[in-house]
């Protein structure tokens, strides 16, 4: 009976604790996701705020063993997140499109996307927080990218968005140069026309708009993978590519937008049969060619996880 008491008196006191501290702090809120970086306005969101946001609701395939599965999420867009804390951008055309995001877990995982894959302006491939799955909240939010090819950009738990701003300056702004320059970090390699044109071609053809008039064009050249490869350069999920035009002009992409988002990435070197005196990156699948950069002088390469960027080989 004293042992029974005891008990009873312990889980009134612990109980009693549960609720002042309850008040005390507004109430167990669950996980939270921070924003921040280069933002004018850094948020931290509770689970239950993230809810009261504009939800969209979606479905994704999964590949489970030997089957496939559908699900139906709801969730809050990334690129909401992001613009609603205000990147902080510099004066220059389609600024915005420098943006990368960097989605992370509690348990270490995260992958980067370029904002302007996400913008549905431009690439128009949206990722979200999603917050239920099939009718049933998930346990914390989790980063899905309903339009890829395979889960591998899924992060479940996420904890932190950060946001950065690449805007690097081109090597060259010579009309006439014979090399493209990849950059990563302190190390630099070039490579000659010769050498681009050496490399194993595909053929693209790509339709955007450029203003309000709609191109279509057929473009010839080496993937951006077999560019990078060329240049000893290993990409992973957190690594970005900026590409730079001899006038300055920067666009980012991510190769992950090619082999896990289906998105074809290349250095064109042809287009409609002319060959082109600077290459020019094209990324197929965009509505409007802000992500295209027309001769183009430099690769930039980086990596969110690591200072110098990929690993170089």
């Amino acid at each position: 009976m004293r042992r029974w008491f005891m008990a009873a008196v312990i889980a009134a006191g612990c109980a009693g604790l549960n609720a002042a501290t309850a008040v005390a702090f507004g109430g167990w809120q669950g996980p939270t996701v921070s924003v921040g970086g280069a933002v004018t306005t850094p948020t931290t969101y509770s689970t239950p705020q993230l809810g009261t946001l504009p939800q969209t609701t979606f479905t994704v395939t999964r590949h489970v063993w030997w089957r496939t599965q559908t699900l139906t999420d709801q969730g809050v867009p990334l690129e909401d997140l992001v613009n609603d804390a205000a990147p902080v951008l510099p004066s220059a055309k389609n600024a915005a499109l420098r943006v990368t995001v960097t989605v992370a877990g509690r348990f270490g995982r995260s992958v980067t996307l370029a904002l302007g894959e996400l913008d549905p302006s431009f690439g128009n491939h949206p990722a979200y927080l999603a917050l239920t799955e099939d009718g049933h909240s998930l346990p914390a939010p989790e980063l899905v990218v309903p339009g890829d090819r395979f889960g591998l950009r899924t992060v479940t738990d996420v904890s932190r968005i950060t946001v950065a701003v690449q805007s690097p300056a081109p090597t060259t702004t010579s009309p006439t140069a014979t090399e493209l320059t990849i950059i990563d970090g302190n190390r630099t390699r070039e490579l000659t026309d010769a050498q681009l044109a050496a490399l194993p071609a595909e053929t693209l053809q790509v339709s955007f708009e450029a203003g309000t008039a709609p191109q279509t064009h057929t473009e010839v050249g080496p993937s951006l993978d077999a560019v990078l490869r060329a240049a000893h350069l290993i990409s992973g999920l957190n690594t970005w590519v900026a590409g730079v035009g001899d006038d300055g002009y920067v666009a980012v992409v991510t190769p992950a937008e090619q082999w896990v988002g289906g998105r074809p990435l290349q250095i064109s070197l042809n287009e409609d049969g002319t060959a082109l005196a600077e290459p020019r990156l094209v990324v197929d699948g965009d509505l409007k060619g802000g992500r295209y950069v027309s001769d183009l002088v430099d690769l930039v390469v980086g990596n969110a996880l690591q200072a110098g960027g990929p690993w170089w080989r």
